[in-house]
């Protein structure tokens, strides 16, 4: 018993002798330092994450391409109908129209790019100047196509409560509408071009590629 007992000690002595000592710890902390991290035989890639595989790559670019190509050829379809149907002239049409030239550039000037940034594993290597016109079609696109939606809304809703509305709804109020939807699209989108953007942004594009 005793025998055991010693042979249970001098493992204990060589357990503790061998294994990580208190200089390998912060202060008054429960994680190793910086050093022990270096050290350990833990390669530091592993905590990266990896690579996307060349199969998810190509299943991540045919589904963006099929969505992209889905809204131009579903705008297209609207605008096509539009001005083959004369059933469809309409003066609140107007707003239709105009919403899905929005669309539609929305399909051609920022799914692409936004499609190549999700495929390269969300790092963008098309440059800054590229980057600034990029972030202004995005956002003068989507705002508009949002105020269409706010200008139909409203169209609509007074064409439903108010009996005089239609009446005195005309292309050329509609068409001052779609002016003032562009107009404040057009201001908004303008700003990261003109320079309000963050202090760190080249840094962020060359360096970071984001």
């Amino acid at each position: 018993m005793e025998i055991i007992q010693n042979a249970t000690y001098d493992d204990f002595l060589n357990w503790t002798n061998t294994s990580i000592p208190l200089d390998d710890f912060d202060n008054n902390s429960l994680f190793l330092s910086d050093s022990h991290v270096r050290d350990s035989p833990i390669e530091s890639s592993s905590l990266y994450l990896q690579e996307p595989s060349l199969l998810s790559v190509v299943s991540l670019s045919i589904l963006l391409g099929i969505i992209t190509l889905s809204t131009v050829v579903g705008n297209l379809f609207v605008l096509t109908a539009i001005l083959r149907e004369r059933n469809l002239q309409t003066v609140s049409n107007y707003l239709v129209f105009s919403l899905a030239i929005a669309d539609l550039m929305v399909a051609c000037l920022v799914m692409p790019m936004g499609a190549q940034y999700e495929v390269m594993n969300q790092q963008w290597v098309l440059g800054a100047t590229l980057c600034e016109l990029w972030t202004s079609a995005d956002v003068l696109c989507c705002t508009a196509s949002i105020l269409h939606l706010v200008a139909i809304a409203v169209d609509r809703f007074r064409a439903v409560t108010s009996i005089d509305y239609v009446q005195h709804r005309n292309t050329r109020r509609v068409g001052l509408t779609i002016a003032l939807v562009w107009g404040v699209a057009f201001l908004v989108s303008f700003a990261p071009i003109l320079g309000w953007k963050d202090d760190k942004f080249l840094y962020r594009i060359h360096e970071e590629k984001r």
